[in-house]
Order: C-alpha cells, then structure tokens, then sequence
C-alpha cells in the first residue's frame, strides 16, 4: 500500500472520521433500544452467578462481557453502555479504509466500495448500538483482511491474529458461525494447494491453517464454553425458517422497503452471485493476483451452503439481523470480480449502480434513532419525566411486558431504587404509574388514567 495520499484517501478519511462522529454523538444521545435493555437486565445487571446460571440467543457473549466491564468502571449511561461497540465501529471503519485501499487503490471504485460498506443504515446501527452484530463484523473483517495479507507474503504472526478474530466473531454473535467456519474451509484447501505464497515463502512450514483452525476453536470455545454449557434448544432456535425471510429482512433494513420486487430480485442476485462467484473463484485459485477474488467468493458461496446444510439437516434457524455479514461478502465479490475483468463497460455499470445505493442509503441516514429501537425511542425521556413525577417516594409501576425491560435499565440508569422492581406481568393490579405500549393504551380510559408523557410507542399515566 503505498503511502501518497490523493484526494480521494483524504476524502475517505474525512468521511469515516465524520462517520465515528456521528457513532459517538447517537451512542450518547439515543434512548436504550428492547434488546440492549433486555440484554442488561437478564446478563450485565446481574451477578456473574446469575448471568451464567441460563443462556438466550439475544445474549452475545463477548459484547455481554465487555459491556459488563465498562458499566463497571465508568457510571451506567448510555455511552457506558455502547462503549465496547462504538470501539467495535472504530476497527471496523478501519479494516474497511485498509482493504479498500489495498485491493482497490485510489479514486471512484474506491470511494464507492468504502461507502458500499459503511453507509448500510443496518451496518450503521450495528457500530454503535450495544449487540454483538458489529462487534461480530468488525472481528471478522479483520481476521479476513489478515489472511489475505497472509497469503500475499507468509506471517505466522498475523494468521495467528486472524485465528483469534475469527473466534470472536463467533462470540460476539452465534450468526457468524457460517461465515469463520466458510472462511476457514477456504483457506484451508488454499494453503494446500501449493501455488500461493504461504507455501512458496516457507516450504519448510508446517501448513499455516492448522494453527489458524486450532486458535479460531480454542478462542470461541473458552468464550462460549460456560454460557452454552446452560442453554437449552428452545433457546437457540429463534430466527427466520427461511432465506428467503432472511434476505427480505436485509433488504427491508438496507432499503427501507418491502416491496416484494425488490426482494425477489435480491434473492434471485443473490443467488446468480454465489454461482458467478464460486466460478471465478475456481478461475484465479492459483492466480497470484486473484487472492481476493478466489477467497471472497468462494466464503460467499460455501456461507450460504452451511446455511442451507444446518437448517436441513440439524434444523437450526436462519439468521436475521445476524446475517449482515452477507453485506460485505456481497461488496467485496461483486467488486473484485468486475474489476479483475479489466471490462470497462462493466466498471461502468457498478459505479452507476453504486451512485443509486448510496444515494438511498444517504436519504435513509439514521441520524437520530436506531432502527430495532424506533418504538420506543421516547423511553428516556419518559424515565425522566416519570422521575420528576414519581419524587422519593416509593411507588408502583405498572409496564406493559415489551416496555419492561426498558423501565427496568433506566430504573438503575438513574438510580431510582424508589422505584419498586418492575415486573413482566398482566396490569391486572392497580399502580401509582402505568407505561403503556399501543396495545395497552385502553387502560387509560378503562382506569381513567391522567396522561403524563405520550409519544408514538409510548405513554406514562397516572
């Protein structure tokens, strides 16, 4: 990579440094969206003997024990909380600058590849919201930036490093078991065939990918040993039953829309760009200029295979928010391949297409609330008032079961032990304060309650 600095590296630059900000400002600033307060209040809230006693699918290990620390040593707040993924953000928009730089150069496909994989509202949440999606890519974008160095010029150290991504990935979210274990495959069968530069720079080595397999294991199992010592099958098998509903899901997120044309033909891409990039994988397998070709597609295709293979055969779900690892793989293959055809028309194309995803993308920008949390993105400024409300005293809150989970964080956000502890029960009893959803909202005229705070997913009466 070659150290001058062109407009286009300054413009990127400026853009991820902006990007970061924008992380930070939303991290400190937007209300705690159901999965991180569900994830507090059943894993990080408690003690160790507690949390470990059970295991859920929505409690992502690595980001539940770096959250568990950094909620330790500086006071619970909201960017306490997102700490450990706003870092996660931090190394993913630094991966991204590297190996757009490295395998794409300088100028428009640049540019365009560095927004293709940051500008994704769904990527975006995923930097900065407390879950261990972006925690998880960011992991695994580093573990495959590091092997494709590797198999340009030998490094026993960086394959080590890599290993150990990988298993964080896996840690940081279940999902992306399917894509380290396809990452995995395919650099074993590459470090054995004897044409790249891992066997060529030390013929003498023992084969690399042994390590990188047995420091990948040993990283997810010391991790996830204990927390799925407890789980039980039930737990594990939420998702979506199809890929179908799993790609509609991701473009839905992507695009703002559901529109069932764009979905089919998202599928049907999809699909056509696993064949074309399992082809020209085999194509540049021993190539010495198609390391990221033959690596991107081959993991893409062999992804989606032990997707497909697991819910067959051991009936586990498909992932849903989970699978955004399917957003950088998609990227990288359709770009290497373009640009490897040296087809200008082609070129062209991509770039035109690009402008038209990124423009979406950037009329879609979340700059306010995130995405799985839009219901109840008041919840904070409902706890405050309800603080106002509510004094010293002691008093009952009644919350509707979806709203409990939120009450119950900023019930120790803000310290608030006269608070009584907040159930997931029916409101079948009588409170001093009730937090209501949309379904519950009858109460008020039932009870004939006093409104205090209203907002679109969210209403405290008294």
């Amino acid at each position: 990579m070659e150290p001058t600095s062109t407009a286009s590296i300054k413009t990127a630059r400026w853009f991820l440094a902006g990007l970061l900000a924008v992380n930070i400002y939303r991290a400190m600033t937007q209300s705690v969206t159901p999965g991180e307060a569900w994830n507090y209040d059943r894993f990080i809230r408690p003690t160790w003997a507690e949390a470990l006693a059970s295991f859920d699918i929505n409690n992502h290990v690595l980001n539940t024990l770096l959250v568990r620390i950094s909620t330790a040593r500086f006071h619970l707040t909201e960017l306490s909380l997102r700490l450990p993924s706003l870092l996660a953000g931090a190394l993913y928009l630094w991966v991204v600058f590297r190996m757009a730089r490295r395998w794409f150069g300088d100028g428009l496909v640049f540019l365009a590849v560095i927004g293709l994989l940051t500008l994704n509202p769904l990527v975006i949440d995923a930097m900065s919201e407390a879950r261990g999606y972006g925690m998880a890519l960011a992991c695994w974008m580093c573990a495959f930036e590091l092997i494709l160095e590797s198999v340009q010029s030998f490094n026993p150290q960086k394959l080590n490093l890599a290993g150990m991504c990988l298993g964080l990935s896996v840690a940081a979210s279940l999902a992306f078991a399917a894509p380290a274990c396809a990452l995995l495959c395919v650099f074993l069968v590459w470090s054995r065939s004897g044409a790249n530069a891992l066997v060529r720079s030390a013929p003498w080595a023992r084969p690399p990918g042994r390590a990188l397999a047995l420091i990948f294991f040993l990283t997810a199992f010391v991790l996830l040993a204990i927390p799925l010592n407890h789980a039980e099958w039930k737990t594990l098998s939420v998702g979506a039953t199809s890929l179908r509903q799993t790609i509609n899901a991701l473009i839905e997120l992507s695009l703002g829309t559901s529109l069932k044309v764009i979905s089919a033909s998202a599928r049907v891409g999809l699909a056509l760009l696993a064949f074309a990039g399992l082809f020209a994988s085999v194509r540049y397998w021993r190539r010495r200029d198609g390391e990221i070709v033959a690596l991107t597609g081959a993991t893409l295709s062999l992804t989606l295979v032990f997707l497909m293979a697991a819910h067959r055969w051991l009936h586990t779900p498909f992932p849903q928010e989970g699978a955004i690892y399917l957003i950088p793989l998609t990227v990288l293959t359709v770009t290497a391949t373009i640009l490897k055809r040296y087809n200008k028309t082609a070129q062209v194309a991509f770039l035109f297409v690009s402008a038209v995803l990124l423009g979406r993308y950037v009329s879609a920008f979340p700059f306010g609330r995130y995405a799985a949390g839009g219901q109840f993105s008041g919840a904070r400024t409902l706890a405050k008032t309800l603080r106002t409300k509510a004094g010293r005293g002691d008093v009952r809150i009644g919350a509707s079961p979806a709203a409990e989970p939120i009450l119950s964080y900023y019930r120790t956000r803000y310290r608030q032990g006269n608070w009584q502890p907040i159930e997931r029960q029916p409101l079948t009893g009588v409170y001093d304060y009730y937090v209501l959803t949309p379904a519950d909202t009858a109460l008020i005229e039932q009870r004939h309650l006093h409104v205090l705070y209203r907002d679109a997913g969210l209403t405290l009466a008294q």
